[in-house]
């Protein structure tokens, strides 16, 4: 009688944490939707909505609509363009929906594989739902809906169930359904970027070495992850043939050489090496266990594909910083020593401090500033044609989708032209005169289609990067752009980038060669 009504109280008790962690949780999913207004829509998802638009419309990928990345990142979100279009909302909602429920499959299918696995600490991990939910909601920042955040969540419960399989305490069964949404969800962010596969191979060979048997690296929830894998390469090369054909072999020539690993390595390395003592000073003497261990491993994993593209981007950092977060909080509910005392204080200042420093990355916005967008629609027609010289992609978006513009181009900025006349400029220094040579012919071949593209759209509004003088003095070098823009006039100006309004009636415009 006695049992049974222990066992009634307990899981009152736990209903009870559950219902203040979801109400908890809905709280910050509220503030996580005002807080993103600082940011917007991100300029990497303003273009993918964009592209993702006219793939839809009949355009081809790779050959009309050209991305330097393989096509699960435009395949990954075209559910939420689609379903948009079906629900009559602006795509930039749906995709910001599309990552909420996201957020909500990562994290509540691994707390089903949690609460199947039955840790020790799964009353602490409930109780820690909301700054789990923050994490992915708030956290991201700049980062927000980047195919590297989806991922990323989407990868938690592919760690979770490595958590429950390197448990030697406890013999649990995941169940099939547990183990095919696992894998599912864990071969999203190895589908985004090849890179991140060290961090699945990580943590599945601590499982296999924790238990000493090789086979689990065979457990079907990995031969998921691998014939995904597989016949996603086999998709690519046969619904997408230009993209091994033609892009790959440029963006290996000529984007993967202008990273600098050193100085990736040295600008997160603080951040990354605080997060790691944090972890170590949160509990210290709290058992490191399969949960803390598989996501710090991964965590440590992802750095590599972090340094290896040496470009230093935040949302590159995203997966190792936020799995380093998700082990720390592990680690936190693995502890019994949180109690209200001088030392608790402490060490929640010290948590405040590291986040607060590792937000940093984060918190920047290319978000256009309200005025510039105005100024651009005050002086231009209803649905322009914009176009852009310039290598970010952050001149044209997310721009040209808040002033209602056309964006016609096959490009979404001049990075490739721009990058080749960069590694030619530096080859010649080196004296290496037939790389040089290559590359200012490949550089030469983008501005003669460039120009070809100018001349035949006769943009409505051209975008001129005015941070970037090299590429930019030597495309307005050239007479025949300089002749081109000579028919426009400034309508608006920030500090990186000035809009041109067309000065000439169209059918002038169209006759300059």
């Amino acid at each position: 009688m006695s049992s049974a009504a222990d066992t009634s109280g307990v899981r009152s008790a736990t209903s009870s944490v559950l219902w203040i962690a979801l109400i908890q949780s809905a709280v910050v999913f509220v503030v996580a939707a005002l807080w993103q207004q600082r940011w917007g829509t991100i300029v990497d998802t303003s273009w993918l909505i964009t592209e993702a638009e006219r793939v839809l419309n009949g355009e081809r990928l790779y050959v009309d609509v050209i991305d330097n990345n393989p096509p699960f990142s435009i395949w990954l979100f075209l559910p939420a363009i689609m379903l948009s279009r079906w629900a009559g909302i602006a795509p930039e909602i749906g995709m910001y929906l599309y990552t909420c429920l996201a957020v909500i499959v990562g994290l509540g299918l691994s707390a089903m594989i949690v609460r199947r696995a039955g840790f020790a600490e799964n009353h602490a991990l409930l109780r820690l739902l909301p700054l789990f939910v923050a994490l992915f909601m708030i956290f991201p920042g700049n980062a927000f809906t980047e195919r590297d955040h989806v991922g990323t969540v989407l990868f938690l419960p592919l760690l979770t169930l490595m958590a429950l399989r390197a448990d030697t305490a406890r013999r649990t069964a995941p169940g099939i359904a547990l183990i095919v949404g696992a894998g599912l969800c864990g071969s999203v962010l190895v589908l985004v970027k090849a890179y991140y596969v060290v961090a699945y191979i990580v943590p599945a060979l601590y499982v296999a070495w924790r238990r000493r048997n090789l086979w689990l690296l065979l457990a079907p929830e990995n031969c998921i992850i691998g014939t995904i894998g597989v016949v996603y390469v086999a998709l690519v090369f046969l619904l997408t043939p230009e993209f091994m054909r033609d892009l790959l072999p440029q963006v290996v020539d000529v984007y993967m050489n202008t990273g600098d690993p050193f100085r990736v390595a040295v600008s997160y390395g603080p951040i990354y090496l605080l997060i790691v003592l944090l972890f170590r000073m949160i509990a210290p003497k709290a058992a490191v266990t399969p949960l803390c261990a598989v996501t710090l491993l991964a965590s440590l994993a992802a750095v590599a594909p972090l340094i290896y593209q040496g470009k230093g981007w935040p949302y590159h950092a995203f997966a190792a910083i936020s799995l380093a977060f998700v082990a720390v909080l592990c680690r936190i509910a693995a502890s019994s020593a949180w109690r209200y005392s001088r030392e608790t204080l402490g060490r929640a200042t010290l948590c405040v401090v590291v986040v607060a420093f590792a937000w940093l990355p984060f918190l920047p916005t290319q978000k256009p500033a309200a005025a510039f967008v105005a100024a651009v629609k005050a002086a231009s027609k209803e649905e322009p044609t914009l176009g852009v010289i310039g290598s970010d992609i952050a001149a044209a978006h997310p721009l040209s989708r808040m002033v209602g513009a056309r964006f016609l181009s096959a490009n979404n900025g001049d990075w490739f032209g721009a990058l080749a006349f960069v590694l030619a400029k530096e080859a010649s220094a080196k004296g290496d005169v037939a790389d040089a040579t290559r590359l200012q012919k490949q550089s030469d071949a983008y501005l003669d289609a460039k120009y070809a593209e100018f001349a035949s759209h006769n943009y409505d509004l051209i975008v001129v990067q005015q941070d970037e003088p090299l590429w930019t003095d030597h495309v307005l070098g050239q007479p025949r752009f300089a002749a081109l823009l000579a028919d426009y006039h400034p309508i608006a100006k920030d500090e990186r980038f000035t809009v041109y309004g067309r000065s000439a009636p169209a059918e002038q415009s169209s006759n300059v060669q």
